[in-house]
């Protein structure tokens, strides 16, 4: 057994998925396949069950996996502390991100800290923040960029607060709410709505400005939700910073009454010592965050 074979076993196990697990870790799926099934031979244990939908954990292998990233974090932990000794800023990055929120780009952002450190590996997850919250404190993520309250995360969550991003109405340009200059909320009641998944900020607060919302359809990809709006089958709210430059004639966009705002903060794991990648991104995107504020105020 060795760490390799650990690494490749978590991957599967958390992607519950040989495909998306060797896209992620830029191998061959036949030789994740050959790894975990030589690390299965010597233990005498089956690890994973393959379905013909996916991938399932059998109980040897939750117990494999308990130790084994135990002992992957150890490993981990060991280079980034000679890493950090020697001033090297190197290794894998794990970010959980959301979309441009207030001028705040992400991509942007990790284009940027690419440039400067190409020795770090970055990896990038996108979901609705409540499950971006999970899988930080289980330990897949190194940090998060999330439409979310620090001060409502797990205790185990630490975090910087750092803007607010409004939420404005989105709609098709002939629908009767885009002739209106602000849209109170009560104006959204009878109204067929397109919703983000539940457990984003977006679902929350659409679902707290309109007490029964009439839901017609759910999709993950504010794409595909602002083709939705555009087409006529409904309307939403979404970032200020998405929408504005969207042409008038593809949708409107209208601010509510009274204003909507939905903090943006920057999450890592309390109690423990970041990487020396992660301390570099998080200082990164503070800096960016400083110069943003300074700008508006200036």
């Amino acid at each position: 057994m060795d760490l390799r074979q650990l690494r490749y076993l978590d991957a599967v196990a958390r992607a519950r998925s040989f495909t998306a697990a060797a896209l992620d870790l830029h191998v061959a799926q036949s030789a994740l396949s050959q790894q975990i099934a030589k690390l299965e031979r010597e233990l005498g244990v089956e690890l994973l069950r393959r379905t013909t939908r996916r991938v399932e954990v059998t109980e040897a292998g939750e117990l494999v996996l308990a130790r084994g990233r135990r002992a992957i974090a150890e490993a981990d932990a060991i280079r980034a502390d000679l890493d950090a000794l020697r001033g090297l800023v190197r290794g894998r990055l794990r970010l959980g991100g959301v979309p441009p929120v207030s001028g705040l780009h992400p991509a942007a952002l990790i284009v940027e800290f690419g440039r400067r450190f190409p020795g770090v590996d970055i990896t990038i997850r996108e979901e609705v923040a409540a499950a971006l919250v999970a899988e930080l404190a289980d330990g897949a993520l190194d940090l998060v960029l999330a439409l979310v309250d620090v001060a409502g995360t797990p205790p185990s969550i630490a975090g910087q607060h750092l803007l607010h991003e409004e939420l404005v109405l989105i709609t098709a340009p002939g629908h009767p709410l885009a002739a209106r200059r602000r849209v109170p909320h009560a104006a959204l009641a009878d109204e067929p709505l397109v919703a983000y998944g539940a457990g984003s900020a977006l679902r929350a607060e659409l679902e707290r400005i309109v007490p029964a919302p009439r839901i017609i359809a759910e999709a993950n990809e504010l794409a595909t939700l602002r083709e939705l709006v555009a087409l006529g089958l409904g309307v939403t709210l979404m970032p200020a910073a998405i929408v504005a430059s969207t042409a008038p004639e593809i949708i409107a966009v209208r601010p509510l009454s009274p204003r909507v705002t939905v903090p943006v903060a920057m999450l890592w794991r309390a109690h423990e010592t970041p990487t020396p990648a992660a301390r570099a991104f998080r200082e990164h995107v503070l800096a960016a965050t400083r110069t943003k504020k300074s700008t508006n105020h200036s």
